[in-house]
């Protein structure tokens, strides 16, 4: 929608990014790391009055490709892992909320200068996004309580911010 008060736009788009070698994955076509089968985005705008207008953004991506090891064992007391094939799985889901309000204060006559804040948040409810995923070790295999334990590490959760945009 373009006219208005409420303005926005949705996109989506469906697509596959395979990947086949020969010598790689018994042959077999594989996902890449970058196949990101769902991308949805959803904006709206909001127009109060002349100084203040409000934005938001929904976003939503299929998660990651990834190998991760299916079995542990020790080989010469040295912990191996015997992975999946390639990007079998995937990571969780991604998506966030963004919001921001701007004022744009009443231009002074005569001013060669335009300007507005902009307060906003990024990742409105601090979504833990996977970046990637590594493995940790706990205890020892040598008294047989050995635990292997996937981890997450995410970045970026609630980020809010204050912008000053000069314009001449």
């Amino acid at each position: 929608k373009v006219k208005g008060r409420l303005t926005g736009w949705v996109g989506y788009t469906l697509s596959w990014t395979w990947r086949q070698f020969k010598n790689l994955n018994d042959g077999l076509k594989y996902p890449s790391r970058n196949d990101r089968r769902h991308d949805l985005s959803v904006v709206a705008n909001y127009e109060l009055n002349k100084k203040w207008k409000l934005s938001s953004v929904f976003v939503y991506g299929t998660g990651a490709a990834i190998s991760v090891p299916e079995r542990f064992y020790l080989v010469g007391g040295v912990l191996t892992q015997e992975y999946s094939r390639i990007n079998a799985y995937r990571m969780a889901a991604y998506h966030r909320i963004d919001i921001a309000a701007t004022y744009t204060p009443k231009r002074k006559e005569n001013s060669k200068f335009n300007s507005n804040w902009v307060f906003s948040i990024y990742n409105l409810y601090s979504r833990q996004n996977p970046y990637f995923i590594y493995y940790d070790q706990e205890g020892s295999a040598a008294t047989g309580d050995l635990k292997v334990s996937a981890k997450q590490v995410s970045l970026f959760p609630i980020i809010p911010s204050v912008t000053w945009n000069l314009k001449f």
